[in-house]
C-alpha cells in the first residue's frame, strides 16, 4: 500500500517542484520588469506588488530546492531552473531594498524645543464624515491637519443637511475650524492653522471606455499654505488616477507632470518648508514616484521604515495578499519626519496615514 502511494505521489511531487521553480522565476521576473522597463504601463504597475512577488519568489525557490528530493530525471535542467529562480529572486530583493531606501530619511527625535505638527491623510472612498468609526479615530489621534481624498463634498453636505446639523456635526473637536475644499469637491482639508494662498488646479483626464458613472477622469491638485505661529508652511494635497488601465495610467503620468510643476513653483516662489501628502496611487518602488522626489529635492519615510500596505482590495484581512502601499508623504529636507504610522481599518479601502513632522528652527514659538 505504501509503495503504491509513493508511486502515485512522486510524479505529483515532481510536477509540483517544477511548478514551484517556474513560479518563482515568473514572480521574480514580473517584479524585475518594474525596474527594467519603468516607463511602460504593465511593467510600471508591477511595482505595486513587489512584496507579493518577493513572497512568491522566495517561497517558490525554497520549495524548488526541497524538490531535489523527488526530481530524478532531467536533474541538470532542474538544477539550472533552481539557480535561475534563486538569482532572480535575490536580484529582486536587492533592487527592492535599494529602491526602498532611495530618497528616504531616518526619523528624527521628538523635541519639546521644536515645533511639531501632526497630519492625517485618508482616502475616504466616499465614507461619511460623521461615521462613528472615523470620528472616533480622529478624536484619538487628534491631528492638526486632516487631508481627505475621495470626499464627494456635495454629497457630504447633503448628508449633514438631512440630519439638520452643521458640516462636521455638533462635536467641533473632531474637525478643526479652518476648511478648504477643492474645486471638484474631491480633496478637502481641515486645519487648526489658518489656511492661506490657496490654489485648486484641475487636470483634465480621458475617460476610458466602459467607465462607471461614478468615475471622474478629471483630478485636482490642492495647494495652499498654513500659518503655524507666524511660520508659513506649504502643503500640496495629492490624488492621482489609479493606473488600472493603460489610459488611466497615462492620466496618472499627466497628473504627476502637473504635480511636479506645482511643487516646483511653490518651492521657487518662497523659501518655505513644503509637504506633499495624499493618495499618490503610486508605490514607493515606482521609478516615476522617485523621479518626483528627486526633481523637487523631497524626501520620504515609511511606517517602521518599511513600505506597508495602505490600499487593499475586497477585504482588509487580505491586505498583504491583495494590497499595496500607495499613500505617501514627501517633505522638503528642512522638515524632520518624527513618525509615520498607519491607522486601523475605518470602513474605507485605505488605511489612514498619520505623520508627525518637525518644522525648521524658525517655526518655534
Amino acid at each position: 500500500m505504501f509503495e503504491t502511494v509513493v508511486k502515485i505521489g512522486r510524479p505529483l511531487l515532481v510536477l509540483a517542484a517544477w511548478c514551484c521553480g517556474l513560479g518563482a522565476v515568473f514572480a521574480a521576473s514580473l517584479g524585475l520588469s518594474s525596474f527594467v522597463a519603468p516607463d511602460y504601463w504593465l511593467s510600471d504597475n508591477m511595482s505595486f506588488f513587489l512584496w507579493q512577488f518577493l513572497y512568491g519568489g522566495i517561497g517558490g525557490t525554497l520549495c524548488a530546492v526541497a524538490g531535489f528530493w523527488f526530481v530524478r530525471s532531467l536533474r541538470g535542467a532542474y538544477r539550472l531552473l533552481v539557480v535561475i529562480a534563486a538569482l532572480s529572486t535575490i536580484a529582486l530583493a536587492v533592487l527592492t531594498g535599494l529602491r526602498t531606501i532611495e530618497n528616504t530619511v531616518p526619523p528624527v527625535a521628538s523635541s519639546s524645543d521644536a515645533r511639531e505638527i501632526k497630519i492625517v491623510s485618508i482616502n475616504l472612498e466616499a465614507l461619511f464624515l460623521g461615521d462613528p468609526v472615523l470620528t472616533s479615530y480622529l478624536k484619538e489621534v487628534d491631528p492638526d491637519i486632516i487631508v481627505f481624498q475621495e470626499t464627494l463634498w456635495n454629497l457630504q453636505k447633503w448628508r449633514w443637511h438631512q440630519r439638520g446639523l452643521p458640516i462636521g456635526g455638533p462635536d467641533t473637536s473632531v474637525y478643526p475650524e479652518h476648511l478648504l475644499v477643492g474645486d471638484l469637491g474631491e480633496l478637502v482639508i481641515f486645519s487648526r492653522f489658518p489656511i492661506e494662498d490657496t490654489s485648486s488646479l484641475i487636470i483634465p483626464g480621458v475617460t476610458p471606455p466602459g467607465a462607471s458613472v461614478h468615475y471622474n477622469a478629471d483630478r485636482e491638485i490642492l495647494s495652499f499654505s498654513i500659518n503655524v505661529d507666524g511660520q508659513t508652511v506649504d502643503l500640496v494635497s495629492v490624488h492621482s488616477d489609479s493606473p488600472r488601465t493603460a489610459r488611466r495610467w497615462q492620466n496618472k503620468r499627466a497628473y504627476f507632470d502637473k504635480m511636479d510643476a506645482v511643487i516646483a513653483e511653490r518651492i521657487e516662489s518662497a523659501a518655505t518648508p513644503l509637504i506633499a501628502i495624499g493618495d499618490w496611487n503610486s508605490a514607493p518602488w515606482s521609478a516615476r514616484f522617485q523621479r518626483s522626489l528627486e526633481a523637487n529635492d523631497l524626501v520620504t519615510a515609511y511606517p517602521d521604515r518599511i513600505p506597508q500596505v495602505t490600499r487593499y482590495f475586497f477585504d482588509y484581512r487580505l491586505r498583504w495578499v491583495l494590497g499595496s502601499p500607495v499613500d505617501q508623504v514627501a517633505v522638503s529636507k528642512d522638515i524632520g519626519i518624527v513618525d509615520v504610522s498607519l491607522g486601523p481599518h475605518i470602513g474605507s479601502d485605505h488605511r489612514p496615514l498619520l505623520v508627525t513632522l518637525q518644522l525648521p528652527e524658525q517655526a518655534k514659538n
